[in-house]
């Protein structure tokens, strides 16, 4: 969308309108699909990305609609990665206070099941020590998505995303396998 295409738009409602209709189903897609949110979740995030477009878009020249949608989408994962730190810092890992309880539950899982529960937390603790646009390649990846689609969201060149997903991949594998 060149300036002269958002300039020739009356006002920021028509304009919001406008926007909503051509990137909102996409943005809910996105982040239901792939950050795996709730659904009220997704549409406030949605609604801040909507109001940040207004807010911000006679600062920049889009030389193409591609352009645009690339700016629209950079917002909306800011957005996310926001909301996500920010959830991730008020979780909060209740533990059992009582002491037959744990035992119990000690008595009932066979020594075998613990490889799994061991290799999951080593999992999780890798995969949240990765930077935000590393974990995104990651699941992409692990969802199917093509390399161009990913260099999209992760503002890197689709050719090197290639080489960060092995290295990622050979990273996690030993762990896992350091940990067996």
């Amino acid at each position: 969308m060149s300036k002269e295409q958002t300039n020739a738009i009356p006002t920021d409602n028509d304009f919001l309108k406008e926007v909503y209709n051509r990137y909102g189903k996409k943005l809910y897609a996105y982040a239901l699909k792939t950050w795996k949110i709730s659904e009220d979740d997704a549409w406030n995030l949605i609604y801040k990305t909507l109001y940040k477009v207004i807010e911000t878009h006679q600062n920049y020249t889009f030389e193409t609609e591609d352009k645009f949608a690339s700016f629209v989408f950079k917002i909306f994962i800011n957005y996310l990665r926001n909301d996500y730190r920010d959830k991730k810092k008020t979780r909060l890992d209740v533990a059992p206070t009582d002491v037959s309880e744990i035992q119990v539950r000690a008595e009932e899982q066979p020594a075998q099941e613990e490889l799994p529960d061991r290799k999951i937390k080593v999992l999780r603790e890798v995969l949240d020590g990765l930077e935000d646009w590393q974990r995104i390649l990651v699941l992409m990846r692990s969802d199917g998505a093509a390399y161009s689609e990913i260099a999209k969201y992760v503002d890197k060149p689709e050719q090197q995303l290639k080489v960060y997903y092995q290295r990622i991949k050979e990273v996690i594998t030993k762990k896992l396998n350091d940990h067996a």
